[in-house]
């Protein structure tokens, strides 16, 4: 059985060393195909272990493989799917976005393709808000997870929130705001303001204390007037609207996930050209190395500030853990062979560097590779 695994679980597999271990990437496709597709790559892995001398865990790695069916959990075509399965690993990442066919056997999980997703370029929060009902959801990838969930109910004589988070709930009565002025009561429409005033500020007491709420980015869909109000009151230092007509009274996760990763994704598109003009500056005051043994041996002790990718290439072969010496070949050749780039981005995201990936035309020398190293 393989288990679906979060972006902390990717973070921890640029950890793991203990190989075989089997990484299969595949994207959304028709039932029928994505089975075919699956039981090839699966054959793949097969094959590239029996080349492995250390036979006696080929059946026990590739068990979990076996009786796995992709369709059950990646049913859109713009979405994709990873494998990774070892002796102690075996579950899928499902990703908010495309990725070719692949697998690769190797001493360690290959997870270049998750690059955006390990450094969280495609987590945010997602807050619905209405002037009845608010929820918070988690995005992070293909997936959303509901945090909180709020509803509001302004009644005659009294107004009730009530709160869920989790397996926690809290229902609040707050007495009706009408006052009276010269004998005669407020519009309803003045309680109304101060009453959405207060609902506003009890979703920020406690949604702001959700780990990560100020870090990440927060985006709202609800109306302008609304969002305006929330702005006020909100401790994120700049949530985003999504303006949703006043007519809708629910949301559907899936589309509300598409549209936050199409944001992240330009807004990611954005940060690279930033750092792509950078890199030309720092390159020409020789601030920048491209040798791929010496940015190996940097990463690895925690050095590398920045790590530059070329965007579709690929250097195989092993590379030494203790030395940074890199063993270089043509292709996939064993059940060893890694995308060389692959290991040496992990030890960057695993040390607390950047990986940033860039056109050809961008790279500031022929090398597939090129960083900044800590000052």
């Amino acid at each position: 059985m393989l288990d679906k695994l979060t972006q902390d679980d990717l973070l921890k597999l640029t950890s793991v060393t203990e190989g075989p271990c089997i990484s299969i990437y595949i994207p959304g496709m028709p039932e029928k195909t994505l089975q075919l597709e699956y039981e090839t790559l699966v054959r793949r892995a097969a094959h590239l272990l029996s080349l492995d001398r250390r036979n006696g865990d080929k059946e026990r790695v590739l068990g979990p493989l076996y009786n796995f069916n992709p369709a059950e959990h990646l049913q859109r075509s713009d979405f994709g799917m990873a494998i990774f399965v070892n002796k102690h690993w075996s579950g899928f990442y499902l990703a908010g976005y495309t990725m070719p066919s692949k697998v690769v056997v190797a001493e360690t999980f290959h997870l270049r393709p998750l690059l955006q997703d390990l450094q969280g370029e495609s987590s945010c929060h997602i807050l619905t808000l209405s002037p009845s009902e608010a929820i918070l959801l988690h995005c992070h990838g293909g997936t959303g997870t509901e945090l909180h969930t709020f509803l509001f109910h302004q009644g005659q004589h009294s107004n009730s929130i009530h709160w869920k988070h989790l397996d926690e709930s809290e229902t609040s009565q707050i007495p009706h705001l009408k006052s009276h002025l010269r004998g005669r009561g407020t519009e309803d429409t003045q309680c109304k303001k101060r009453g959405l005033k207060l609902f506003l500020r009890w979703i920020e007491a406690k949604i702001g204390k959700e780990h990560g709420f100020k870090e990440i980015p927060l985006l709202v869909f609800t109306s302008e007037n609304m969002f305006h109000a929330y702005k006020e009151i909100t401790h994120h230092p700049n949530p985003v609207l999504f303006k949703r007509e006043p007519s809708r009274n629910s949301y559907r996760t899936e589309g509300l996930i598409h549209q936050a990763q199409i944001y992240l994704q330009k807004e990611s598109s954005q940060q690279k050209n930033v750092s792509a003009h950078e890199l030309e500056g720092l390159n020409r005051q020789k601030k920048v190395i491209d040798d791929l043994v010496k940015i190996s041996r940097a990463a690895m002790n925690g050095k590398v500030r920045t790590l530059f990718l070329q965007h579709n290439s690929e250097v195989w072969g092993e590379l030494n853990r203790r030395s940074g010496h890199i063993t270089f070949h043509e292709k996939q050749t064993n059940a060893k062979d890694d995308d060389v780039l692959d290991d040496i981005a992990c030890e960057v995201i695993r040390h607390g560097g950047e990986v940033v990936v860039l056109g050809k035309a961008d790279m500031p020398s022929t090398s597939p590779a090129a960083a900044i190293l800590n000052s």
